[in-house]
């Protein structure tokens, strides 16, 4: 079933369902929601649960999990494209997919009645889960809302979960070698503290700042974060603040000072230099490249 507003009533729909429009000024109050994917195609929606507040933009989708507390806003305009699992549906599918020898989850055996918890946090659009999720927006699209396709879609989003849910523990397996469940709990605040930089990296955000979302000391902070993704935070603020300075150099005319002081920086010569050390030209070569190839693409 694909719905194109929020139901008055999440919990009183029984069943696998699709919430896919285009508004703004939205707002869904605080609910119990089943095992639940919430995409932004365009724009931005926030969502808030016990775990925390996140910002869901195109490039990411929130899992949230069954029996969580769950709240939405949208203010400016976005298409939002969120799906809902049928509670029997999603434990069903699971357990048939899950046998006693897998590690995708906390635990080696799950009981029959054990409800399946997956890592709620923001995940970056992937090759794995995503290409079902735009299958599911093309059919909505077209108004394809055949409950056999829609079944056999979710079915094979349960499998896409799982898949990704067993990658995050390669993840994992790289902090310290502590118990499993010490593992997760800082995987977790290490991912949250993540999340905290990718929606607030154009802020004056601090090692300090990052390590307090994290409820960690700077130094063990520090240590886990370049356990898990490879990188340092400062090293990954900076380069999610150059591929911004990217975008509003090839989408807008803002000046190459306004795009430094915009994006968190407060040098403008340790802008431009950290820039040329990422794409080997400077900010005025790069945007004058683009305009020069854009220009030749439309002569042709």
């Amino acid at each position: 079933m694909i719905l194109r507003k929020y139901p008055d009533s999440i919990s009183s729909l029984q069943k696998n369902f699709i919430v896919h429009f285009s508004g703004s000024d939205t707002e869904l109050n605080n609910h119990v929601s089943p095992l639940s994917i919430k995409c932004s195609m365009k724009g931005l929606e926030n969502h808030r649960t016990s775990g925390g507040d996140y910002r869901v933009t195109s490039g990411t989708y929130l899992i949230v999990n069954e029996g969580q507390e769950c709240s939405s806003f949208i203010k400016d305009e976005a298409e939002t494209f969120s799906v809902y699992f049928d509670t029997e549906f999603a434990k069903e599918t699971l357990k048939s997919l899950v046998t006693p020898s897998d590690k995708i989850l906390n635990y080696s055996y799950l009981p029959n009645n054990h409800p399946v918890q997956f890592f709620e946090k923001l995940y970056a659009h992937n090759n794995t889960l995503s290409p079902v999720i735009m299958k599911l927006r093309l059919a909505s699209k077209v108004n394809f809302d055949d409950d056999n396709f829609i079944k056999e879609q979710f079915f094979e989003l349960l499998q896409k979960l799982l898949t990704v849910h067993r990658s995050l523990y390669a993840e994992i397996e790289k902090l310290p070698p502590v118990k499993l469940s010490t593992k997760t709990e800082l995987y977790k605040r290490v991912c949250r503290a993540k999340e905290y930089i990718d929606s607030d990296f154009t802020k004056d955000l601090t090692l300090e700042k990052i390590s307090k979302e994290a409820c960690l000391s700077q130094y063990h902070f520090l240590r886990l974060f370049k356990s898990v993704y490879k990188t340092t935070p400062h090293q990954y603020l900076t380069a999610k603040r150059i591929e911004k300075a990217r975008n509003l150099l090839f989408g807008t005319d803002m000046s190459i000072t306004e795009i430094c002081f915009e994006i968190g920086f407060e040098s403008v010569s340790s802008f431009s230099w950290l820039f040329k050390s990422k794409f080997g030209m400077s900010p005025e070569a790069t945007r004058e490249s683009y305009r020069l190839h854009m220009s030749k693409m439309k002569i042709k």
